[in-house]
């Protein structure tokens, strides 16, 4: 079954929004609900729909060819549409020659829902109708279909039952054993497809499909888009709800959940990169986390493609000197992964090494620096997100300074979502990622660097071509380009990101980003867990978190990303002690409480799972 009859026939009785009574018409989250009804039938396999128009059926036309829907489109003109939809359904009764859909287009819906629908098994004579029993989570319930059941057959379908056992979602495989009991029904007659269903129900042959845990939702109100909206920044464009049905929400630090807004931007066009209109976007991203990383106009912003970790080869490799040392003060992974970029490009390297998580001791790279002074640079990690601290790079880099050094600074994970100036901390290069707390797309290494730094590596050798910090620099002021390809739709998303970043402001994406994460630990806490949380120096994007006696990471694991949910194994001597949840990203409060709640459920079945086991085992 490749085909759907969607049916956008009707006129509203009541308007949405902005497009007046065709509802189809109507604006969710930037896109017509036709448009993403089109777009989730052909992510679920499908490769045609039939169109069935009425009112307004030019206006509608003019929609669907301006937008890219993946799948064939076939439009019928239905000029009875005003006698009912089941009309409408005969309109488009020559492209029923076997099974396939029966959709509104003013609902949506998962993917994974329609390929069920699609595989259900049923006789050729019957019809399927999507159903879901929990009827008390429906939004808006009056405006849905409502079913009886016996087993898994409808009794009676209608708008006004009483105490229904379930309402629909809208959607019905049909056959074309439908076409012909309309051809019987309908004649003359004003007849809904409502009726039909009902006629079938009564005869045992429409059969029902729980849609169990799927979320869809009836645009029938502007109540119902706004919570629409709310569903799709929640759930992502998909509506899934666990990895099996291709969406989960991200609680590992990057890549992150990102807005409607910023996916959008991925696709929005195809773009040359050595146009003038690309070079209009890297200047537009450039000021941007400027303003982000509280630069002065004696800094450059470079952009690399590459993640967080070819920004940081980047820096390492282009501003070390020939000849010098550089100073490493490391408390975790991301600390000892410094030290290995830069002995991989035999550059010299001092460390202050402390245990993971421990305070830095600034007496400590005090004395490194005073007793080397060949020391031309002092790295740190502003947030060492192994172990969910943030260090102080502000007092590390007044120290540098104080001997001639000069501070780098990963803020890969820290820059948006904590608290970082480069100017006010005195930060001479400073190295971000696009992902993470910024909210776009991983791909892109942005780094900030302070224009005193050029000059301390004048004459020196390039340790590498692609990276060499120099050429991107050059290319910036002659072309206002990038040396090489870069990852333009992901530049886009970034774009975006940082409008919303500063839309809201640094300051609101802060004390954010701390609710969060008080709410979170505050309920890690009330279900018995124990968390690695330093109060005096503790990120507010991570929380480590003790793997519960009796239980594995990887079964936690599975078991949250079974309900919808991704976390993170920690690292090293953590792995397997100690599990990461993030913060990061276009989280909401509502995300902490499902996760809690998903949580809460995996550890409560898995403790009745090891009572029966343990009981089982006592019998034998």
């Amino acid at each position: 079954m490749m085909r759907a009859i969607v049916l956008v026939d009707e006129r509203s009785a009541r308007p949405v929004n902005g497009s007046g009574h065709v509802r189809a018409l109507a604006k969710v989250a930037g896109l017509p609900l036709i448009v993403r009804n089109l777009r989730t039938l052909h992510a679920a396999g499908i490769e045609e729909a039939v169109v069935v128009t009425g009112f307004e059926a030019e206006r509608i036309g003019d929609a669907l060819s301006r937008y890219h829907l993946g799948l064939r489109v076939t439009e019928v003109y239905n000029p009875r549409w005003e006698r009912g939809s089941a009309h409408s359904v005969l309109a488009a009764s020559k492209h029923i020659d076997g099974p396939c859909l029966l959709v509104p287009s003013d609902h949506l819906y998962p993917p994974s829902l329609v390929r069920r629908l699609i595989n259900f098994p049923a006789s050729v004579d019957s019809m399927v109708i999507a159903v879901d029993q929990r009827t008390d989570e429906v939004f808006d319930e009056n405006e849905c279909i409502k079913v009886r059941l016996r087993g898994a057959l409808a009794t009676d379908v209608g708008m006004d039952l009483f105490r229904p056992d379930a309402v629909a979602p809208g959607m019905i495989r049909i056959s074309v054993h439908l076409v012909e009991t309309l051809r019987r029904l309908v004649r003359d007659a004003d007849l809904s497809v409502i009726d039909c269903l009902r006629a079938m129900a009564r005869r045992g042959r429409l059969r029902v499909l729980d849609v169990q845990k799927a979320r869809w939702i009836s645009i029938s109100s502007p109540q119902a888009r706004r919570y629409a909206e709310l569903l799709l920044k929640l759930h992502g464009d998909t509506l899934e709800t666990s990895d099996t049905g291709g969406h989960a929400v991200l609680l590992n630090p990057g890549p992150v959940t990102t807005t409607p807004r910023v996916k959008a931007a991925v696709g929005a066009r195809d773009m040359c990169h050595r146009e003038p209109v690309f070079s209009s976007l890297l200047d537009s991203v450039e000021r941007k986390l400027s303003t982000v990383f509280g630069a002065s106009d004696d800094c450059d912003v470079l952009l690399v493609t590459a993640s967080g970790t070819g920004g940081l080869e980047a820096a390492l490799s282009t501003f070390v000197p020939d000849g010098r040392s550089l100073l490493v003060v490391q408390n975790g992974a991301f600390g000892e992964r410094l030290v290995a970029i830069a002995r991989a490009y035999g550059i010299d390297v001092r460390e202050v090494v402390v245990p993971w998580g421990a305070e830095m001791p600034l007496d400590q790279v005090e004395a490194a620096l005073r007793s080397n002074p060949d020391i031309a640079a002092v790295a740190a990690i502003h947030h060492e997100t192994s172990i969910g601290v943030l260090n102080p790079v502000a007092e590390i880099s007044a120290l540098a300074h104080k001997y001639g050094a000069k501070s780098i600074v990963d803020a890969v994970s820290s820059l948006g979502g904590e608290d970082i100036d480069v100017t006010r901390d005195g930060i001479d290069i400073c190295i971000a990622s696009a992902n993470k707390c910024l909210h776009a797309f991983s791909g892109l290494a942005s780094i900030c660097v302070h224009r005193d730094v050029w000059q301390t590596i004048e004459g020196d050798r390039p340790r590498n071509f692609y990276l060499d910090l120099r050429r991107y620099r050059r290319y910036m002021a002659d072309y206002r380009q990038t040396p090489f390809t870069p990852a333009v739709n992901t530049l886009m998303s970034l774009n975006a990101a940082l409008d919303e970043l500063l839309e809201i402001g640094l300051v609101s994406r802060q004390r954010h980003y701390r609710r969060l994460s008080a709410h979170l630990r505050t309920g890690l806490e009330s279900l018995g867990l124990d968390l690695l949380v330093d109060p005096d120096n503790c990120s507010h994007s991570l929380t480590l978190v003790k793997v519960p006696d009796g239980h594995t990471f990887h079964d936690i694991y599975q078991g949250l990303k079974d309900r919808g949910f991704i976390i993170y194994e920690c690292k090293d001597h953590l792995a397997g002690r100690y599990f990461q949840v993030a913060n990061m990203g276009a989280l909401e409060e509502t995300h902490i409480d499902e996760f809690l709640m998903a949580l809460d459920d995996y550890l409560a079945r898995s403790h009745v799972g090891q009572k029966n086991a343990a009981a089982d085992l006592r019998a034998v």
